[in-house]
């Protein structure tokens, strides 16, 4: 587990975004930072920040850039539609649906950060 990673918390809704940074900040994680827009998440990434990113967020150019990185979370419907190309594109480890805990989610990112 590595509590210093800084966290991108990328999703439209604000209400969501406040939710995972309350969940996140739960279990140790301080150093987060919000995006609400692709746009947002292109300006804001850096090499060594874990992503935690809604998959309405996901265009193209991020695409790309997620698919060189090993540190980023994915959250998606289970049954929604484009959730199982995003599982072929990024592999099921990097994907977390709803609904999801704040323990299930916080092991998910531990896992990846390890």
């Amino acid at each position: 587990m590595n509590l210093s990673t800084p966290i991108i918390i990328c999703d439209e809704n604000e209400e969501i975004r406040l939710l995972l940074k309350e969940m996140l900040t739960r279990y140790g994680y301080f150093h987060l930072v919000e995006a609400s827009s692709s746009e947002e998440v292109l300006q804001l990434i850096v090499k060594e920040q874990f992503i935690l990113i809604h998959k309405n967020l996901i265009n193209e150019k991020i695409k790309s850039i997620l698919s060189h990185r090993e540190k980023f979370l994915v959250i998606a419907q289970a049954d929604s539609a484009g959730t199982d190309n995003l599982s072929a594109n990024f592999g099921v480890k990097h994907l977390i649906s709803f609904p999801y805990t704040s323990k299930s989610l916080v092991e998910k990112i531990n896992e990846l950060l390890a």
